[in-house]
């Protein structure tokens, strides 16, 4: 079994397992939280993400790339990460008590749950690093199994900390948990690798630095991007109970976007290998990510948009206008992927100051629309805006990549999988009584038979992009360059 295959499979896993546990949370949160207590935690997470990628610093993708053509120097790309990490951690605490206590004036027991949750971030951004050394050297393994255990803890204890009614800063303390143990078990892991303790180079960190400068404000943007609506319904909406009806939707998609994440994964050190290598593996291997994350994504868009109110109301009434921001979201879904797919091309390619344009000018366009969409339409607006934005960032990065890059696009096969996608969704909805959990399998079934019946798959396609599914990378093109 090649070592790039075996990648897939553990990173499959790391996903399945994540997904679930994800979902485990979400549930948790939503059927045992009071509106107001959701609200601010999931504000707290979203000030976490901001933190982590602010920290990231761009590091995690320069290892990772770096570390995959050089192996020799992981370890002292480890060192000065953790390094370089741990400063820009202090810089963004500082900030974030500045704006939340002294301009916002956030209380003391608020500002308790959001730090709580920005140090779980922070060592998630810490464990970053190490998994970028596991990612260049494709022992994906590690990642899974250090993982796990602490996964697991982590939601027993969430589940105490919720069922008994604990104060809020303890299921925010039971979610940073999983990121404590899990830089301890994979640093403990990763000895059997690297050392971690390496002389100071300052000639290695001002090539980290000039080389990861467009990835950080890339890295910065792109999550300033991705939290902008939930900060602007906080701000334009009158506080943190406004929230939760966007975030509600916001994280269910967070958590079917991690069905795909780990083909991302899987695929960036093949990409960036091939790019060196082998140009027609590369063309193949990128034509053949857009059929099978679009096989996966449309689908599921079609099936969360369709059926958005049971959704939405299955575990709680959260009231209609969840279930019309998820509607929006779901359609959303598709051109987020595939953004993050022409992101990977950039960056595989070493073309990564193009990032920093793109995001920057998402950010400009997130904020204008969400300025007056948020204060026409309220958090709906907010769902309308992520999404115009996302398509303009796709039109204007896939052009560029297409020209610069001559990338095969497969349009015909996108349109017919959005056809056969639509298609399945109307025949199911027409069909009367259907329970809300029998829905998928009956989708999935008539979805199939359309694919087959009008041609829009073959059947060896169709094996495929349920082994891609499966194990999260599917079957990465050999270096003769053959295509799906």
């Amino acid at each position: 079994m090649s070592s790039i295959l075996r990648n897939s499979i553990f990173m499959g896993l790391f996903n399945l397992f994540g997904r679930a546990s994800g979902l485990i949370r979400y549930w948790l949160l939503v059927a045992f939280l009071s509106p107001s207590d959701f609200a601010l935690i999931t504000y707290s997470f979203y000030v976490g993400r901001l933190g982590r990628h602010f920290m990231d610093g761009g590091l995690d993708n320069l290892i990772s790339r770096d570390g995959a053509r050089e192996t020799g120097k992981i370890a002292t790309y480890l060192f000065h990460g953790l390094l370089l990490k741990s400063i820009l951690a202090l810089v963004f605490f500082g900030g974030v008590f500045y704006y939340l206590a002294v301009l916002r004036g956030k209380s003391g027991s608020e500002l308790t749950v959001i730090y709580i949750s920005l140090a779980g971030s922070a060592m998630l951004s810490l464990t970053g690093v190490l998994r970028s050394g596991f990612t260049a050297i494709e022992r994906m393994e590690y990642v899974f199994y250090t993982n796990l255990p602490a996964r697991m803890l982590s939601i027993f204890i969430l589940f105490l900390a919720v069922y008994f009614s604990m104060p809020l800063a303890a299921a925010a303390g039971a979610v940073s948990l999983e990121n404590f143990l899990w830089f301890y078990l994979l640093a403990a892991a990763g000895l059997r690798f690297f050392s971690f303790i390496t002389p100071v180079s300052f000639s290695t960190i001002q090539y980290m630095l000039s080389e990861s400068w467009s990835l950080a404000l890339y890295g910065f943007f792109n999550v300033f991007y991705l939290s902008l609506d939930v900060m602007m319904i906080e701000y334009l909406m009158g506080g943190d109970e406004a929230v939760a009806p966007y975030t509600y939707a916001s994280l269910l998609i967070e958590g079917v976007t991690m069905v795909v994440s780990g083909y991302l994964i899987a695929i960036y050190p093949a990409l960036s290998r091939y790019y060196r290598e082998n140009e027609d593996a590369y063309r193949a291997l990128f034509r053949q990510s857009v059929i099978v994350l679009l096989s996966i994504t449309i689908p599921v868009s079609v099936l969360l948009a369709g059926w958005a109110h049971g959704w939405m109301n299955f575990i709680r009434e959260t009231g209609m206008i969840s279930s019309q921001v998820l509607a929006v979201l779901s359609a959303t879904l598709n051109l987020s992927v595939l953004n993050t797919l022409v992101i990977v091309v950039f960056t595989s390619r070493n073309r990564q100051r193009w990032l920093v344009a793109f995001t920057g000018g998402a950010v400009v366009v997130s904020f204008l629309t969400n300025w007056f969409f948020i204060r026409w339409f309220g958090q709906v607006g907010a769902a309308g805006a992520s999404f115009l934005s996302q398509f303009i960032l796709l039109a204007v990065m896939g052009w560029i990549a297409w020209r610069l890059f001559a990338l095969p696009i497969p349009m015909g096969k996108a349109g017919g999988i959005l056809l056969v996608s639509l298609l399945a969704g109307g025949m199911t909805r027409l069909i009367p009584g259907l329970p809300l959990l029998t829905v998928p399998f009956v989708y999935g079934i008539i979805l199939l038979g359309l694919a087959r019946l009008l041609g829009v798959m073959t059947q060896e396609e169709i094996s495929r992009i349920a082994h891609g599914m499966r194990r999260q990378g599917g079957e990465i093109p050999p270096r003769d360059g053959v295509s799906l």
